[in-house]
């Protein structure tokens, strides 16, 4: 057998045959075209490429190899059955049982083209990737061994221990652990489900960037955030979102929407919300909606109970009560809403102010409230009289949402409209002691007074009560901002 070592004087750019074992020229393929077989190896620059047998066309710098095709260049390999290569762009054509390694990175597929010069490989028959921290598959792919970038388009499914992803087109660095997602997404973690349309994650610090109205969901479908722009830190358990929030966790029968928001998941689920936000606590078959300028929220350790504050102009809704208030503190253990800043609370046709106002539930209905310094409750009656009852300190108590009696302490005083069984008129009735009791029947109707120990009352004949004894100091009806609807919580009033 003849064994044959050439050497082709060219300049650095061409290809250098540095071995063969048979060497001849085969005449229908061209005068130019050497037949080369057994051992074959070229190079060019730093790459050194292997094979059984190839067709060398020197003139074109280029040559077509067959069987155990090796490519070598500096830490990338490539092995394939056949290749066909133009030396002057430094383009592999490389088809057939294909394997690229660089580093542990492993690519398999049947049809590969590799621009040496431009430092890319290019597929679109589909491949299968494989990486110590990932496995992945796609139609078409960019890889740039150099710097390990990939890029890859259509049916792209990526898994590593960390998370799945399936997407259009996915951007992915292993060495940086910086991914990009582009297109309809879903990204698997534990415990939850990413739906994106762009999508940006530095899987080793675990920051996610979630674009173009993106969805987080719980795999249990039990707690959900959507936003235009979604920033989550995993390793932190937080996540800021941008415009158009829409939040629920069904755990915590708590929801909330608005354009800013700030979620953290440990050491216990907590947050708030602001910039047109509002919060849905539906605990109860009647939702309640609160809006302030900030709302917030904690639960406790066992994340069974939470708080839920409003800060600035808070104003809420739930068809049996409806409030305002500068701030509010609402306890989900006790069930307890706590009003400060000029507070106002509106039950049924009765309207309740004073320096503090707390409402205690039962059965996710109201059943007893405490209002402290300047208490005061307005009730109108359908001929538009109003009944008053002020003290320093009042307790009011429910029955079936309406209330039914109500204790006044310290410096009470009453003003009522009673009417005859045919609803007109009696007399203007004021009354004043240290200590009042009022009983108000099932129509909302004045039922008895007590007072203790001793009272001091005047009944006033119809129309002849003078005018400064019809309404008592700090009297105010303000039903014209009393929100009738849940979007009424947004009005504001000067």
């Amino acid at each position: 057998m003849l064994v044959a070592l050439v050497t082709i004087e060219s300049q650095a750019a061409n290809i250098m045959l540095e071995n063969c074992e048979t060497l001849s020229f085969n005449k229908a393929r061209g005068g130019a075209c050497q037949v080369l077989r057994g051992h074959v190896r070229f190079r060019q620059d730093r790459t050194v490429m292997y094979c059984d047998s190839a067709y060398f066309y020197s003139s074109q710098n280029s040559f077509d190899a067959f069987g155990h095709v090796r490519v070598v260049q500096d830490s990338t390999e490539l092995t394939a059955n056949k290749m066909f290569y133009d030396g002057n762009l430094k383009l592999m054509r490389v088809r057939e049982n294909i394997t690229m390694r660089s580093g542990h990175f492993v690519l398999t597929t049947q049809k590969l083209d590799y621009y040496r010069q431009r430092g890319f490989a290019y597929y679109d028959e589909g491949a299968k990737i494989t990486d110590p921290q990932f496995h992945l598959t796609s139609r078409i792919g960019y890889y740039y061994p150099q710097t390990r970038q990939a890029i890859f388009k259509h049916d792209v499914d990526l898994e590593s221990k960390d998370f799945k992803i399936h997407t259009d087109t996915l951007s992915y660095n292993p060495r940086t652990g910086i991914a990009t997602v582009l297109g309809p997404s879903k990204i698997f973690r534990e415990g939850y489900v990413v739906t994106t349309k762009y999508a940006w994650m530095n899987n080793k610090k675990g920051d996610f960037r979630l674009y173009r109205r993106s969805l987080i969901e719980s795999t249990d479908g039990m707690q959900h955030l959507i936003a235009d722009t979604i920033y989550y830190n995993r390793t932190k358990g937080i996540a800021r979102a941008y415009n158009n929030i829409d939040a629920y966790d069904l755990r915590q029968h708590i929801g909330g929407r608005g354009n800013y928001g700030y979620f953290r998941q440990l050491p216990v689920h907590s947050g708030f919300l602001t910039r047109n936000g509002y919060i849905m606590e539906y605990s109860s078959k009647d939702t309640m909606y609160i809006h302030a300028d900030t709302l917030s929220f904690n639960s406790d350790k066992s994340d069974q109970h939470r708080e839920l504050k409003g800060r600035h102009n808070v104003r809420f809704f739930r068809n049996d009560f409806q409030g305002k208030c500068e701030n509010m503190v609402y306890e989900t253990k006790d069930s307890v809403v706590n009003m400060m800043g000029d507070p106002v609370l509106w039950s049924q046709q009765n309207q309740l102010t004073g320096d503090t106002v707390r409402l205690y539930m039962r059965n996710k209905k109201p059943d007893w409230l405490h209002i402290t310094g300047s208490a005061l409750i307005v009730q109108r009656d359908d001929s538009l009289d109003y009944n008053q009852l002020a003290g320093r300190e009042l307790k009011g108590y429910f029955i079936n949402n309406q209330m039914r009696k109500v204790d006044i302490i310290g410096n009470a005083v009453s003003v009522f409209f009673p009417k005859d069984k045919a609803g007109d008129l009696i007399g203007v009735n004021r009354t004043e002691g240290s200590q009042m009791t009022i009983y108000i029947n099932d129509k909302r109707k004045l039922e008895k007074i007590l007072m203790q120990p001793g009272t001091d009352g005047v009944m006033y004949p119809p129309f002849e009560a003078p005018k400064e004894v019809l309404f008592l100091k700090k009297f105010s009806w303000q039903y014209n901002i009393r929100p009738k609807y849940p979007m009424d919580i947004f009005t504001r009033y000067n």
